[in-house]
């Protein structure tokens, strides 16, 4: 009895078993397929994807003129990815996100490694002796965040060339990191430089700031701009009254046009509100002013800012002005042999480009790149693609997909086997016979 109750254990709990290897074969041969046949996960990948597509496109128009037919091809891909998802072909659709994941990996590689790192690199060590030579403590720590980023971007980029080289997207993800921490090492070395500089130098940076907002249709500091120290303490000392009267003949002089007179309401808010804003405006400029003819020009920042949009970018494009004409002015009065000064080796002019992309934009002698793929990217032909996949040459992930003529697929495992049982079960027939 003993026995009996054992071997039925025995046979309930290899029943058991069975049917867990059954349920994790089925599982097993099953994961390959979710990923592609979910419509909800291929709409999350082709919006991932699309974001790297799009991050990279400042990176490549502004630097990698060259990488563009590499771009266009991982655009390609995603393109037709998109098609595909849209034709409900999620399968087709999961296998040119990878693809195109692939492509877009080697090219993130290489911008990350031979443009940003180097780059930062190069400015931080370019710009640092003026910087510890002016013995500014906030240029210092600028300096040394600058530095602090830029190993950060070492790091983000290693882990991404270190790890799997299957996951994709895994990389693409550090990478991106890395670039955005390059590009911050960059933006804090800029202000370092603007912080490196001497009073008289700050305030010629600040009177150019003023000066190039002018263009955009503002009104702040218009009347401080370009003034003598003399003048600008009789500006900065008059009433709100002095300064209507004076306003008002300066326009009985040279009257407005009638684009740049103010539209005014039947009730008279709009004649009212002016009126408000220009007293606010007012006070808030001697406010300004005053800091700045001091030198607290931390606390003419704050009080700047509230009327100047996207300041640090106008107060590095500013430095970057002045500096340059201070380059230009000593190499024209220094006609010596004699060897010029650091500050004159500088070429300003070059790091605007760094500017521009720091914040993510193009320049405007540039047009972009991914707006020109327009014309150029095709929808593959369904026949074609059929063609491919009833040959087994799409593309796989982790696998070719131009494979040569006269190439024949190796076998699968599964097939050996299944030969290697019936080749057994031959010889032993023929044994028996025997």
């Amino acid at each position: 009895m003993f026995i009996i109750t054992r071997g039925s254990a025995y046979m309930k709990r290899g029943s058991k078993t069975r049917l867990l290897l059954l349920v994790f074969a089925f599982l097993f041969t099953t994961t390959s397929v979710f990923p592609f046949t979910d419509q909800t996960t291929t709409e999350r990948i082709l919006k991932e994807n699309r974001r790297f597509v799009e991050f990279i496109n400042p990176c490549v128009t502004n630097f990698a003129e060259d990488k563009k037919e590499d771009y266009l091809n991982a655009y390609g891909k995603h393109f037709n990815a998109d098609v595909a998802y849209l034709q409900s072909d999620y399968r087709r659709a999961y296998k040119r996100v990878y693809s195109s994941q692939g492509d877009m990996e080697k090219l993130y590689r290489d911008l990350v490694k031979n443009y940003y790192l180097e780059d930062s690199k190069t400015i931080l060590d370019r710009l640092a002796p003026e910087i510890i030579r002016s013995k500014n403590k906030r240029a210092r720590l600028y300096l040394t965040l600058g530095y602090r980023d830029r190993t950060v971007s070492w790091v983000h980029y290693t882990v991404a060339d270190a790890s799997n080289p299957k996951f994709y997207s895994y990389k693409l993800y550090k990478y991106v990191d890395a670039i955005k921490m390059a590009r911050r090492s960059k933006r804090y070395a800029f202000l370092a430089l603007f912080e490196g500089q001497n009073t008289e130098t700050k305030r010629k940076i600040y009177n150019q700031l003023c000066k190039s907002e002018i263009q955009s249709g503002s009104k702040y500091m218009v009347r401080f701009i370009d003034l003598k120290d003399q003048d600008y303490i009789n500006e900065m000392g008059k009433t709100y009254d002095e300064y209507e009267k004076a306003e008002k003949a300066r326009n009985q002089e040279q009257p407005k046009k009638e684009a740049d007179k103010p539209a005014v309401d039947t009730d008279g808010s709009a004649a009212y509100e002016p009126k408000v804003v220009k007293r606010v405006r007012f006070r808030n400029e001697s406010r300004a002013a005053r800091y700045l003819i001091n030198g607290d020009f931390d606390m003419a920042e704050d009080l700047m800012r509230e009327h100047i949009d996207d300041f640090n970018f106008k107060l590095i494009t500013a430095t970057f002005d002045v500096l340059s004409a201070g380059v230009k002015e000593s190499t024209s009065t220094d006609k010596s042999g004699t060897e010029k000064s650091s500050a004159a080796k500088i070429d300003y002019e070059k790091y605007k480009i760094h500017l521009l992309d720091n914040y993510a934009r193009i320049s405007i002698s540039k047009k972009s790149m991914l707006d020109t793929f327009v014309d150029l990217v095709k929808v593959e032909d369904d026949i074609s693609v059929k063609n491919e996949e009833e040959q087994g040459t799409e593309a796989v992930p982790g696998v070719d997909s131009k494979k040569k003529e006269g190439a024949v697929a190796p076998e699968k495992k599964e097939d050996t086997a299944i030969k290697t049982e019936v080749k057994k079960e031959e010889k032993k027939e023929e044994k028996q016979k025997q």
